[in-house]
């Protein structure tokens, strides 16, 4: 997505007052179709692994005992199944069959939200890709993420051992990802559907949704994981120092 953006970047800076001569150029231009394709191999990935950990958390909270859960051989698989996934995705509307497409360069930020009421060869694809795929992979991570609330309540009565306790820090880090990813994609199907049903939608609220909300949400959730390691590291220094404390003053009450 980073990449996506910097591309748009250039191009912007580029065809500074003059884009207006250069339009058909950019469309068609092969800088237009590799950041389109990245942008939705971003956005594709990222659903589906967070799916498939959505499903790990699940299986482990749910299933404590069991066998059957992801090893490193196996989450290495699944996760180069989500890349390939997003590659095929993807890299179908630059397939010569569907040339006539113009998918990518429908627009100038070069990604077709189907978010607008403009009928455009290939919007039934970005719509079954963009809004109904991702839809579904979302009603999925939510209904895991409930599964997985009430796994966590169970296990927090029961008393947990130590590795409960990082499963379920995990889980409640995942919960955080998926409220993000679920604010940013709402608006985006809420958009589609209107448009779908021939609502009126503002055509600035497609540059909107591409330039702001996917870049943000795709942007925010390696940081949402960091903060919450630096938190759960903060607040182990914070016991470890309260503790070292408690320790010092009994040891000096012993010495009195």
């Amino acid at each position: 997505m980073g990449v996506y953006l910097a591309i748009l970047g250039v191009a912007d800076e580029t065809y500074r007052s003059i884009y207006l001569w250069h339009d058909v150029q950019w469309k068609v231009s092969a800088r237009c179709k590799v950041a389109g394709f990245l942008s939705l191999l971003s956005s594709e990935v990222s659903a589906l692994i967070i799916c498939l950990i959505t499903i790990d958390r699940f299986i482990v909270l749910r299933f404590p005992f069991s066998k059957m859960r992801f090893e490193c051989r196996s989450a290495s698989w699944a996760c180069g199944l989500a890349w390939a996934v997003g590659f095929i995705l993807a890299g179908i509307p630059l397939l010569p069959v569907v040339s006539h497409w113009d998918f990518y360069g429908q627009n100038a930020i070069c990604i077709p939200l189907p978010i607008t009421r403009k009928s455009f060869s290939g919007r039934t694809y970005s719509f079954g890709v963009m809004i109904i795929f991702n839809m579904v992979l979302f009603v999925l991570i939510a209904v895991g993420q409930i599964c997985i609330y009430w796994s966590v309540r169970t296990n927090s009565m029961k008393g947990n051992t130590t590795k409960k306790s990082k499963d379920i820090i995990i889980a409640r880090r995942l919960a955080i990802v998926v409220v993000s990813d679920f604010l940013c994609w709402f608006p985006v199907g809420m958009i589609s559907v209107l448009a779908a049903l021939g609502i009126p939608v503002p055509g600035e609220a497609n540059v909107a949704m591409v330039i702001f909300v996917l870049p943000f949400n795709s942007a925010l959730n390696p940081f949402l994981y960091t903060f919450n390691l630096l938190l759960e590291k903060w607040n182990r220094a914070e016991e470890d120092r309260m503790l070292k404390k408690l320790k010092l003053s009994f040891s000096v009450f012993d010495h009195r």
